[in-house]
């Protein structure tokens, strides 16, 4: 059956034949190269299937099912979210497609849905993001979160990293705050004997550098960097130890006092450069560390994006409900808008010193919202100091060189995969242009802006509707 001609608002012209897109032309564009930080113009991009197969200057008259007149608008990589929770496809899948995020790393998800949503998308029976899991957390005896595993001591570490990777089939294991020195140690061997990675927070008993040393791959929140970079490092590190008593930390805002009162900025500057040389990578994560900032800032909770998250979100994100933060005093919050600036000195000061960079939201947290918080974290790498190309590389071609498929993904050239982003606006020039998306290819198949709207407005219905959509589960971990 054929089609004839349409617009796509009213710029794009679209001319479909037969039942397949098998060849598919997007016609005049610019390729934003974003290894480079530069514009490749005027080019034409012939895509079979799910990859790209010639591109070539515009005017070669290319032979495709679909030609899409881009028009002179701008091309980017499909983006990644390195820092994600889902645990519910009908409703974060189509935030993403339509915020052009075309692949995720999962920090705690079930593996049974991970692998019944991969099998799906196979099938082509939903669209979603390539996803990339850890399964559930590696916590000390005590977690934080339910659903984590509590490893108790050396042997518990290496019988988790074994169950996880055999068993359950994770890509990567997830540590986290609680586990003890000798555990952290024991699990970072058993993954290196395993061949498999590790990544998460850096454990309250551990330092940034003995993790970056042991193998580490990835540091979540920039949790760490501040207790290291003190003049009195070794003093906390004692006390977090249990090596030594000081009564005057068992009040929070007092520890927050201390490592602000003797943060050293050139001492920040030394470690960085260590850092560097070890190929740990840093997901800093401004987006949810600046919503628990200001999470008492109720006019946040009026943003439009709202209508997505649904009431059950809304109540969650009520700080005065939170576990982790009901009990917080107003100069606990005041410390955390402290500590929110400093760690945007820190993100520049990482970047500065050639430290690998990701980018990473941590939704459905705190003012996290799926699929639009990737934009939002784009924004706040460039208020750190980052400029809009350096941004973009966080987000795209960034994830694929820490998961080894550069050759395959994370920038626009033949035989990659098609999994891109068409802007009306440029964001080499402004990163806030990412949101400009007109378009959108996961695979290859072709989501026009009145598809996307459409994807957007399901998932609206589905909020009102259902109050929740995302999940039953009162909290999320980080």
């Amino acid at each position: 059956m054929k089609r004839t001609l349409f617009y796509l608002l009213g710029c794009f012209m679209i001319c479909a034949k037969a039942n397949s897109q098998r060849l598919l032309l997007i016609r005049n564009v610019n390729i934003v190269d974003v290894e480079n930080g530069r514009l490749i113009k005027n080019q034409d991009i012939l895509i079979k299937d799910s990859l790209i197969i010639r591109i070539e200057k515009t005017g070669k008259q290319l032979k495709a099912d679909t030609v899409i007149e881009a028009n002179n608008r701008y091309l980017v990589p499909g983006f990644w979210d390195m820092h994600t929770h889902i645990w519910n496809d009908a409703s974060s899948f189509p935030l993403l497609i339509a915020n052009g995020v075309t692949g995720v790393r999962g920090m705690f998800e079930t593996m049974s849905n991970v692998k019944r949503w991969r099998e799906k998308m196979r099938k082509g029976e939903i669209d979603g993001p390539m996803f990339y899991a850890a399964g559930p957390i590696v916590d000390g005896p005590k977690p934080i979160w339910p659903g984590s595993v509590a490893v108790k001591n050396e042997d518990d570490g290496r019988k988790a990293v074994d169950s996880l990777k055999n068993k359950l089939g994770v890509d990567f294991i997830k540590v986290y705050s609680l586990l003890s020195r000798s555990s952290f140690f024991a699990i970072a061997d058993e993954c290196r004997k395993q061949g498999i990675s590790f990544a998460g927070h850096v454990p309250n008993e551990v330092s940034i550098l003995e993790a970056a040393r042991a193998g580490q791959k990835s540091m979540e929140h920039l949790y760490g960097f501040i207790e290291l970079a003190g003049d009195s490092s070794d003093y906390f590190m004692n006390y977090q130890l249990g090596k030594l008593k000081d009564s005057s930390f068992a009040k929070r805002s007092n520890r927050k006092d201390f490592l602000f009162r003797t943060y050293n900025e050139n001492k920040l500057r030394s470690i960085t450069k260590e850092l560097k040389t070890t190929g740990t990578w840093v997901c800093p994560t401004l987006t949810v560390n600046r919503g628990i900032a200001y999470i008492t800032d109720t006019t946040l909770l009026h943003d439009p994006r709202m209508v997505y998250m649904g009431s059950f979100m809304k109540n969650f994100w009520d700080y005065r409900q939170d576990f982790r933060f009901k009990t917080w005093t107003e100069k606990d919050f005041m410390q955390s808008r402290q500590e929110f600036e400093l760690k945007l000195k820190i993100t520049r000061l990482l970047h500065e010193a050639g430290v690998p960079l990701l980018a990473g939201t941590d939704f459905p947290n705190p003012h996290c919202y799926i699929g639009f918080g990737l934009h939002d974290e784009l924004e706040w790498m460039v208020k750190a100091g980052l400029s809009p190309a350096e941004a973009l590389k966080t987000a795209t071609i960034n994830p694929a060189r820490f998961f080894g498929i550069e050759k395959t993904d994370g920038s626009i050239a033949v035989n990659k995969r098609a999994n891109l982003v068409l802007l009306e606006n440029n964001p080499l020039q402004n990163i806030s242009n990412s949101k400009s998306i007109e378009a959108v290819f996961v695979n290859g198949k072709f989501f026009s802006k009145e598809k996307l709207r459409e994807l957007l407005e399901r998932v609206k219905k589905m909020m009102a509707s259902t109050g929740s959509g995302i999940s039953s589960m009162a909290y999320y971990p980080d």
